[in-house]
């Protein structure tokens, strides 16, 4: 017997924690629904937000029965639903196995850097295929094959990518002999061949970065001011002195005047 044949369970599990529920597993092709208490009181529902794979969905949360239909998602792609709500109240996921896959296989892991990507598997299949894709616009192009190694108990692949600059998108598919198929979760690195710069160093109002990063500025004691993400920086407030700024782990100075 094919020891791929549908063994064990892919799990889906709740991890609960103040004010949030997360379900983990894959989409099957079926609708996920969240029992939402209302407070006659207060006039609210319990839920408040509800994200698939960090995004906000578009359903109805105004409603006692919410409907997740998992729109645009292919079958078997794996989702993460985080479950936002109320401190003083509870949703019920009615239906969990909607997302619960059995099977033996599983992405343990998928690292990408600056030069190489590599993944490690569970439950190889003999004949089985990888395919690595990365994002063009809104096309998934397949721009490595790979043949599986048909070890079950766990094995490792590379594959070294030509990253544009800027942000790069990639998921990898499973695909078993008999075409039945599973998506890794995607994947976005960031490849900026050069560091970040900024101007001018003697400032008035603003700071520009040459694109976007996370900044930090600290004054002459070294305590942090200032810190967030963007390419421009409002030092309105500042008072005039000197400043260091954090690009990247790179420290520099400039003058607020």
């Amino acid at each position: 017997m094919n020891r791929l044949l549908f063994l064990l369970c892919w799990l889906a599990f709740f991890d609960v924690s103040a004010q949030e529920i997360n379900l983990t597993g894959v989409f099957k092709g079926n609708s996920l629904y969240i029992q939402n208490p209302y407070n006659v009181e207060t006039k609210e529902f319990c839920v408040t937000e509800v994200k698939i794979n960090g995004k906000m969905t578009t359903s109805n949360l105004k409603l006692t029965a919410i409907n997740i239909p998992f729109n645009g998602f292919e079958l078997y792609s794996p989702v993460t639903v985080s479950v936002i709500h109320g401190d003083s109240c509870k949703p019920k996921i009615v239906n969990p196995d909607a997302i619960l896959y059995h099977s033996a296989f599983k992405f343990d892991s998928l690292v990408v850097n600056d030069s190489v990507m590599h993944w490690y598997t569970k439950g190889d299949s003999e004949g089985a295929m990888y395919y690595v894709e990365k994002l063009d616009v809104d096309i998934w192009d397949v721009v490595q094959e790979v043949r599986s190694k048909g070890r079950f108990q766990g094995t490792q692949y590379v594959y070294f990518p030509e990253h544009k600059e800027g942000g790069n998108k990639y998921r990898i598919k499973y695909q078993l002999p008999n075409g039945r198929y599973l998506y890794s979760m995607e994947y976005e690195h960031f490849h900026y061949p050069s560091g970040v710069t900024f101007s001018p160093r003697v400032v008035k109002d603003v700071i520009n970065l040459s694109r976007a990063a996370r900044y930090e500025i600290t004054d002459a004691d070294g305590e942090t001011i200032l810190k967030g993400q963007g390419k421009t920086i409002s030092l309105r407030r500042l008072v005039p002195g000197d400043y260091s700024i954090i690009l990247e782990g790179n420290v520099d100075t400039f003058v607020k005047k």
